[in-house]
């Protein structure tokens, strides 16, 4: 059914048509209500009038729009308009795979960075549980950005005819049990075509089917008749990629692809993390393949080289002869050290090198501290108050932090306490990060002040200072210089590996990192290794020199995070599952999950109560993305990129501030109309929320590097007001009617600092480790928490006018298994509802030896 140019169709204008298959007429469109062009592919009427089918693909397509994953094509919208039913996605630039294979085979090079890309899509895709079974150079699009999308996950099961063409779809039916065949000729598994059950590992043999052509321009299985190239699937293996491809190809690489064409699956890769792992590892190697000379180019210098060689070779041959072995390097071996079920946030290595010191929140917080022998024997609860480790002395001294935040959260109590028992001794507060000096006898640390984060060593001498803060600070073998975490946003774990040398100088080693947590130095303080992720998937571990020489030291499937390093070499890594979910509750009600991802915060809610702004930090895009949800369950709307801030009181637009661009706010709008951008001279940007009459932001921002402070600041010409002093944190709350930011001065009194002009007002009755966490929008009331680290989390209602105190709820995990932390909850107008951000993580902690 062709659509004419300017037919709506829902709420989308048709324009141009973009090209038609087998799955419809695929046209440019545009949804006026955002401002954005989409593509919106139109199903056949065969497709949409079976029930079952129509249904099925309902299913997937809701599961796929929730992956959002930059290598899988995203799906916006789906619906029916005057008996079309239509999918609407995002609109690409480019060419399909098969289109740039037409002109010949790639380089390895170029091969391997697509195969790794689409290898990324399948595991997302993957891990919630959904086949492609029909990955082929069609379904694969390369944008202008040389990014690899995988296209119609759920749209490529519609039953056809068999056709005397390779490329032709077989499917006998939309189910995928026993008996019944879904593919496409000459990508097809041998599972597949048997009719027997297919899994993931169907999509990695269809992988390494387009892999193949990728590296040889050929296809592997391509025979006279469809007939003919299902039989080959069946018995045979394809050529040499070596012998019919016109670049040289690694070794390896072949025998990635044979690998993943293995006719048995359980002989194939078994998970598509396992398949990128090993092209990563490749990668590097590739990218640096050169292509062999010709002889042609110099014949005496190859005759030369080949004489070098075999003198080698003989002279290998005769170390052997007298019985000298040459070793290939052995992987690394593993030893668990922790077995109980729970959560560990730092650990270190004992000083005697055969411990591990540790704290740990097996059930639920709080944390608290433990030793154990390697191989998990003698664990031994060290009796302190509830704390968090930083750093162990070789003398045997601890560096902890105590329980109780600082002023809004910025920083904990430094305290040091011996490893064979004692009170601790306080040192100072508003401690980022720690470590010892070699010898013990002194600390580094990293601690905010007046809004800024302050590097100090000995402690009170200053050598670096950042709006941003620190982590995992640790000092060299030799003493001479501070390897640290540097983070331009609080809050956020992106960030670079920076060293400080003893007089404040200060380099940048690496490119900053979406995610980086977990540092420590190799044993002859040449090299500082470090857990990082370039993107939403796993952290792996890397090696960078002084010099900013940068390597991959291991990549395993699932989050990997470094500990510390003994001095022989000897690694504690720890595993760790972790989720950041997002929950409704209702008062007098159990909470629910509204989590699709893996990584999202709850940002704001609406004051009617209907919409949840949320954050997904796990998103490969470098700038996350902002969604609005509903809270009745309905599908989610992606708005955007940043890191979502509050929505306005009339729920058309939502605050957002790119990661990558802090001198601007993003408004981006819920329905019709454009996106708009507020900025001021010089301003670097770290939350955005809504006055309650949505005529202003009240943002907190740096002016030219100072201290963070909060600002008023409109949408018109006006320059931005600040509210509060320099330095001080905070958090804006609207109640009675009033807009206000409280916070505490120097001496930890809370103060109420109104948005609009007038004096701050002092908070009486609320003791320094109450957390004030909301107010009640319509009276003379704040939400306060007696222990912002506590599951559950209690929450009081007090009276400012009357200094009445009351129990409101106990803000309960939605499933409490692994539930490390809950986020402040967010009340609506009503105070019936209210979303918050449920923390769940699992670890266990290993020592590996042999990692170089």
């Amino acid at each position: 059914m062709a659509l004419a140019s300017g037919t709506r169709l829902g709420p989308y204008e048709i324009g141009a048509p973009l090209g038609a298959g087998g799955m419809g007429e695929v046209y440019r469109a545009r949804d006026p209500r955002l401002g954005r062009d989409v593509a919106i592919k139109i199903l056949p009427e065969s497709f949409a009038s079976e029930a079952g089918r129509l249904r099925r693909f309902e299913q997937e397509a809701r599961a796929v729009a929730a992956l959002n994953h930059p290598n899988i094509l995203s799906v916006h919208d789906m619906g029916a308009h005057g008996g079309i039913q239509y999918i609407v996605t995002e609109l690409l630039e480019g060419e399909t795979l098969r289109e740039r294979l037409n002109e010949g085979a790639l380089a390895p090079r170029r091969a391997t960075e697509l195969a790794v890309q689409i290898a990324h899509g399948l595991s997302a895709a993957h891990d919630k549980g959904i086949v492609h079974r029909d990955l082929k150079p069609e379904n694969i699009f390369i944008t202008k950005d040389s990014r690899a999308k995988v296209l119609d996950f759920g749209l490529a099961k519609q039953p056809t005819a068999l056709v005397s063409d390779d490329a032709a779809t077989l499917a006998t039916s939309v189910q995928t049990a026993e008996g019944m065949i879904l593919g496409t000729v000459g990508y097809m598994a041998p599972e597949q075509i048997s009719g027997k059950l297919v899994d993931h590992r169907t999509d990695i043999f269809a992988f390494g089917s387009v892999l193949y052509e990728m590296l040889s321009g050929r296809r592997a299985f391509r025979r006279n008749s469809s007939v003919e190239t299902l039989a080959a699937i069946l018995k045979e293996d394809p050529p040499e990629i070596v012998a019919t491809g016109e670049h040289h190809v690694p070794p390896a690489l072949e025998r990635i692809v044979r690998r993943c064409l293995e006719k048995n699956p359980g002989q194939r890769f078994q998970s598509a993390k396992d398949l990128t792992f090993a092209l990563e590892n490749l990668s590097a190697g590739v990218s640096q393949q050169r292509e062999p000379m010709t002889m042609s180019a110099s014949k005496y210098r190859w005759r030369k080289m080949d004489f070098v060689l075999a003198t080698v070779a003989l002279a290998a041959a005769a170390l052997a002869a007298r019985g000298f072995i040459i070793h290939r390097q052995e992987p690394p071996e593993y030893r668990q050290v922790s077995s109980r079920s729970g959560y560990i946030p730092e650990a270190r290595f004992g000083p005697d090198g055969q411990s591990v010191v540790y704290d740990a929140a097996w059930d639920h917080p709080p944390f608290k501290m433990y030793s154990s022998r390697l191989d998990g024997t003698e664990l031994r609860d060290l009796g302190l108050p509830p704390s968090e480790l930083l750093a162990v002395s070789h003398s045997g001294e601890l560096a902890i932090t105590l329980e109780g935040k600082t002023s809004f959260g910025e920083g904990d109590r430094l305290a040091r306490v011996p490893l064979t028992g004692g009170a601790p001794r306080e040192l100072l507060s508003g401690v980022f990060a720690a470590d010892w000096s070699p010898d013990g006898s002194q600390l580094a640390v990293a601690r905010a002040e007046n809004g800024k984060c302050l590097v100090e060593y000995p402690i009170a001498k200053l050598l670096y200072e950042t709006v941003g803060y620190v982590t995992d600070m640790r000092l060299s073998p030799q003493a001479d210089a501070i390897a640290f975490l540097d983070h331009p946003i609080l809050g956020d774990d992106r960030g670079s590996v920076a060293l400080l040398d003893l007089n404040g100088r200060k380099r940048t080693l690496t490119n900053e990192w979406n995610g980086t947590l977990g540092l420590a130095w190799s044993p002859d303080g040449k090299e500082i290794w470090f857990t990082a992720t370039s993107s939403g998937e796993d952290r792996a571990l890397y090696a960078v020199s002084r010099s900013g020489k940068k390597r991959l030291v291991l990549r395993i499937p699932g989050e990997v995070q470094l500990e510390d390093i003994a001095s022989d070499g000897r690694v504690l890594l720890e595993r760790i599952a972790r989720r950041y979910e997002v929950a409704v509750g209702q008062i007098g009600g159990a909470p629910r999950l509204l989590s699709w991802l893996q990584w999202m915060e709850a940002r704001g809610v609406s004051r009617d109560g209907k919409f949840a702004v949320i954050g997904d930090m796990g998103t490969r895009e470098k700038d996350y993305s902002v969604y609005l949800a509903n809270l009745d369950g309905s599908p989610p709307l992606l708005l955007g990129r940043g890191a979502g801030g509050g929505i306005s009181p009339d729920n058309k637009w939502v605050a957002s501030i790119l990661p990558t661009d802090t001198t601007k706010v993003i408004v981006l709008p819920t329905g019709v109309g454009e996106t708009r951008m507020v900025t001021a001279p010089n301003f670097r940007y770290a939350t955005a929320d809504w006055t309650s009459d949505g005529r202003a932001l009240v943002v907190r921002a740096s002016e030219s590097g100072r201290p963070l402070r909060f600002w008023r600041q409109s949408f018109d010409a006006e320059p931005p007001r600040a509210i509060t002093p320099e330095g001080l944190g905070g958090k804006f709350l609207i109640f009675n009617h009033s807009d206000y930011v409280i916070t505490r001065d120097s001496q930890g009194t809370p103060k109420l600092f109104p948005v609009d002009k007038g004096d701050p007002k002092s908070v009486l009755g609320l003791t320094r480790s109450e957390w004030v966490i909301g107010g009640a929008q319509e009276s003379d009331t704040l939400y306060v928490t007696p222990d912002a680290s506590a599951v559950p989390l209690q929450v009081l209602r007090v009276n400012l006018r009357t200094g009445i105190r009351k129990p409101f709820i106990a803000v309960l995990p939605a499933d409490p298994t692994g539930i490390i932390a809950i986020s402040d909850p967010i009340f609506t107008t009503d105070e019936k509802k209210y979303v918050f951000t449920q923390v769940r993580a699992l670890s266990v902690l290993y020592v590996a030896a042999g990692l170089k």
